[in-house]
């Protein structure tokens, strides 16, 4: 059989090359072709059911707030906003030192490139993502997160922080 595929004199195939070739290509997309026809079939109708995402889905921006002092978590050390490849994150703040108060955290989602820079720098776990991934609008205003919708976007699940524990 290997005396079809050699090549000849000129460098081609020969015509019986080239058709063998062709069938074993043939069967070989029908096999896969054949066994994704048989195997059950993952439908979701999307806007009665959803999908569950992975805790890791880089999804939209949320501010947790701390349960035990209702404050912001952040402790205002701009570390997001210096690493985000996007600059899509603006913050402000009023005072100095410890007495520091958060007065602007906004974060430009039409911007975003949801690359997770800022959910791993960040020390105190203020900025997580949530596993949210309805963000479509027919306005571009909307797609800029104030500090109050990102204190409303956090859920009450557990949600993914950019810190991995490791097993031991």
């Amino acid at each position: 059989m290997s005396a079809p595929m050699m090549p000849t004199s000129d460098g081609t195939r020969s015509r019986m090359g080239r058709i063998v070739a062709g069938m074993v290509g043939l069967v070989v997309g029908l096999k896969s072709t054949l066994r994704a026809m048989f195997e059950p079939k993952i439908t979701v109708s999307y806007p009665l059911q959803y999908v569950n995402v992975s805790p890791r889905w880089h999804g939209l921006l949320a501010l947790p707030i701390d349960p035990e002092t209702d404050n912001d978590k952040c402790i205002i050390c701009f570390q997001c906003e210096r690493v985000c490849p996007d600059r899509c994150i603006h913050i402000e703040a009023t005072g100095k030192a410890k007495d520091r108060l958060l007065t602007r955290f906004d974060i430009e989602m039409d911007k975003c490139c949801y690359c997770g820079l800022c959910v791993e720098v960040c020390p105190t776990e203020a900025i997580v993502f949530v596993p949210h991934y309805e963000a479509s609008t027919y306005n571009r205003a909307n797609l800029l997160y104030d500090l109050d919708d990102l204190h409303r976007a956090t859920p009450k699940e557990p949600i993914a922080t950019g810190i991995v524990k490791v097993r031991r």
